[in-house]
């Protein structure tokens, strides 16, 4: 297990964690309270420790959580070059926001946050960006089955249209969130002038593809003109990923 000890730097902070196996998320549930407010109790004076430890100590072990009250985390430091890049395996790293490779097959730009090099092939973690002035260059907007790869993918900005075979089309925006599971044939397009979506696979998707199939960016935003995709190369890319 790896050691989780976030630190909350604002009033409010939201974070978009991916959780699998999925049972984890039932200690959440256990140690909440139900809250039907709009956003949380701002002015809530109770004593939280004497709220919380009861419950953490009667869950100790359970839902595969173990706690380590005595952590000391790694102390502050400055960035440097490799927080702006990602490892070639699997070892703890920070990649510092706004860095790290891009790339765009197409209309289609890939920034990964994680690839499965990173996870042990577990899983992938990826800011998928588009435009629907760029659709006739979209590969995916043709349809794609990852035969053993689920998607999970949440809209930060604009609009994301995704047609899953035999189902209605779903245009998906801000803050919602699409899931497509392997085996099923799905389409996906960008549906505003500028759509950026996190892509959350259990193994090689989107981005993949993108990477392998796709050249590196050297610039930093979705550019207005973009290179074709090479067909022979998007072919090989996906007999290679396994993608049909």
């Amino acid at each position: 297990g790896v050691i989780h000890n976030p630190q909350y730097l604002g009033p409010s902070t939201e974070i978009f964690g991916l959780i699998t196996p999925a049972h984890w998320i039932d200690f959440f549930r256990y140690v909440s309270e139900p809250y039907a407010g709009i956003h949380y109790p701002e002015h809530d004076d109770r004593n939280l420790a004497s709220i919380l430890i009861p419950k953490v100590m009667a869950a100790k072990g359970a839902y595969d959580v173990h706690f380590h009250p005595h952590h000391v985390g790694a102390p502050v430091s400055d960035w440097d070059a490799d927080d702006e890049r990602l490892p070639e395996a699997s070892q703890p790293y920070y990649l510092k926001h706004n860095t790290g490779p891009r790339w765009i097959l197409g209309g289609v730009l890939a920034r990964p946050f994680a690839t499965t090099r990173q996870t042990e092939r577990r899983f992938a973690i990826a800011s998928l960006e588009g435009s629907k002035r760029h659709e006739a260059s979209n590969p995916f907007a043709r349809g794609v089955v990852f035969p053993k790869t689920h998607h999970c993918l949440a809209v930060v900005e604009g609009a994301l249209l995704v047609e899953v075979e035999g189902a209605a089309p779903v245009r998906a925006t801000e803050g919602e969130t699409v899931f497509v599971a392997a085996g099923e044939r799905f389409k996906l397009k960008f549906a505003s002038k500028f759509a950026r979506v996190w892509s959350f696979t259990s193994g090689d998707g989107i981005e993949a593809v993108v990477i392998r199939a796709g050249r590196e960016l050297k610039g930093v935003v979705l550019p207005d003109e973009v290179v074709e995709v090479d067909e022979a190369v998007l072919k090989k890319a996906y007999e290679k990923l396994g993608v049909l």
